[in-house]
């Protein structure tokens, strides 16, 4: 079995690689999945099916949790579990293609940094770029080196996702859940609704965090996962 980190929006490696390195450290086979060619969430997730060989315990993060979502959808027979971060599976709500267009506009128009200067921010911890500057700044390259066409590429495949809550409702595999205190895009009580759908799921809280939870408090969040994983069995 490989644990399979699956970046979110405009993320890569970069948003994992504390957790992957102390997962990896525990003696847990690890990967980090590429999403960068793909243009829907069904792409990515036959791309991240293509990238690992045998079973997989994918743990996504937010527009990656999503996708662990398809690839359960997709391959129920890789799966030994699910673990979702930070994200949703409902369908578009009202008013969100337009919000959605908006930062599309964004950053087309004034660039990478203007968009992260306004989308950063509120997706860590209040006074996270004040009190922890190194990763702010590991977090805004990673958004910078992200780049227009594929900011806008990521977007639209959010825009044109599939429904998952149907996902949850078929899911055989022990699914955890994790949500930041502060994290008022993909909310903790949002999580515990999404786990309501599943017949074995556990939901936490990791406090003091936001929607970067993972990279906010790595060592908090590994040591959270390795726990859940040594009680199913999968370590």
């Amino acid at each position: 079995m490989k644990c399979i980190f699956i970046p979110g929006l405009v993320s890569d490696n970069r948003a994992w690689s504390a957790v992957e390195s102390l997962v990896t450290d525990a003696g847990v086979q690890t990967g980090i999945a590429d999403l960068s060619a793909a243009d829907s969430i069904e792409t990515m997730a036959t791309a991240v099916l293509s990238q690992f060989n045998g079973p997989i315990l994918p743990v996504g993060h937010s527009m990656g949790g999503r996708v662990a979502m398809e690839i359960a959808r997709q391959a129920p027979d890789r799966l030994v579990g699910l673990v979702l971060v930070a994200t949703g599976a409902h369908p578009l709500a009202a008013g969100e293609v337009a919000n959605r267009e908006r930062v599309i506009d964004l950053a087309n128009q004034q660039g990478m940094q203007a968009l992260c200067d306004q989308w950063l921010p509120p997706m860590l911890a209040p006074g996270t770029k004040e009190t922890n500057s190194s990763l702010y700044q590991s977090l805004q390259q990673m958004v910078l080196d992200a780049g227009v066409e594929l900011h806008e590429r990521q977007i639209r495949a959010l825009i044109n996702r599939p429904d998952a809550t149907n996902v949850l409702q078929q899911l055989s595999v022990p699914t955890l859940f994790v949500a930041g205190e502060h994290d008022g895009w993909s909310t903790p009580a949002q999580h515990s609704q999404m786990a309501e759908r599943v017949s074995s799921s556990e939901v936490y809280q990791l406090d003091g965090v936001g929607h970067f939870l993972q990279a906010e408090a790595p060592q908090e969040f590994s040591q959270l996962l390795l726990g859940w994983m040594a009680r199913q069995q999968m370590v």
